[in-house]
């Protein structure tokens, strides 16, 4: 039986500390490194993980655990991007997923509760999301060299730069480009986690070919839930075309974010081993 001492928090916060972790991510990671620690998978509701957040709550800045959004994404309903966003919480709590577009309206908001297919799709980006923002961190906060890491770190921040270009009342099709390029990362994570490939072999035997990038993940891992992009890898544009006039639709755009979306958070998933989606809750 593994207890959860003040001895292990003070050490897993003073490792924070010394790598600059910001207060209000302490709680999340620690709660992430404390289910590693003991091997099973703590839901938001476990006594301990309580004991987690409340212990970082006393020994944060007052304020630092409501501080902003832990993640953005982004769902399209109604020819808008809606910024997703994942909270930075504490305590004993249920995340509601329709708690995160707090920039819709409320008349709007019902219109896509009663679409069934509309609120399946973005529970299911929510969820994305949610387990995204929770792995990101833990997988790329100690720098150690390792080419999958920078490969992972690239693709977050072109996944960043397209949340950026589509936020707002005039989407920017230029989004198109860090669209495919974190795709292209991501994927290339995955095989150099699972391989070893070095910088000089990714240019060798992928290149900036997605489907290649993608038959190579399929090949480490043949029921790799990443199978599911391949229908839709052509909506991106060649890298080639960076230097042209950029035309898309918000469809076109929304098809690309939300298939980045899924491949980033598909490739953390597997590596982190960080999965939420069966105890979340999503309010219908």
């Amino acid at each position: 039986m593994h207890e959860l001492t003040e001895g292990w928090l003070e050490k897993i916060n003073d490792e924070f500390r010394k790598n600059d972790i910001p207060h209000k991510q302490r709680p999340f990671l620690a709660w992430i490194e404390w289910s590693k620690h003991i091997g099973v998978s703590m839901e938001f509701s476990d006594e301990n993980v309580r004991r987690i957040f409340s212990w970082f709550t006393q020994n944060s800045p007052v304020g630092a655990h409501q501080i902003g959004s832990f993640y953005t994404g982004l769902f399209y309903f109604d020819a808008h991007f809606w910024p997703v966003h994942i909270p930075v919480v504490y305590g004993t709590v249920e995340l509601h997923a329709f708690n995160s577009i707090d920039t819709m309206p409320d008349n709007i908001k019902v219109r896509l509760q009663a679409d069934q297919q509309a609120a399946q799709d973005f529970a299911a980006v929510w969820g994305d999301c949610v387990d995204y923002s929770l792995g990101i961190e833990g997988l790329i906060k100690v720098d150690n060299g390792a080419f999958w890491k920078d490969l992972l770190r690239s693709g977050h921040q072109q996944l960043q730069s397209t949340v950026a270009l589509l936020e707002g009342n005039r989407p920017n099709p230029k989004a198109a480009e860090p669209a495919r390029m974190a795709t292209e990362m991501f994927l290339k994570a995955f095989i150099a986690y699972n391989t070893g490939m070095t910088d000089a072999e990714a240019r060798k035997q992928v290149g900036h070919n997605l489907e290649k990038a993608l038959d190579k993940c399929l090949e480490i891992d043949p029921q790799s839930e990443l199978i599911a992009i391949r229908p839709a890898l052509s909506i991106f544009p060649e890298i080639a075309e960076r230097y042209k006039e950029t035309d898309k639709t918000l469809w076109e755009l929304w098809r690309m974010y939300g298939m980045t979306q899924y491949s980033g958070t598909t490739v953390i998933r597997t590596l982190s081993g960080h999965d939420l989606r069966k105890q979340v809750l999503v309010e219908a």
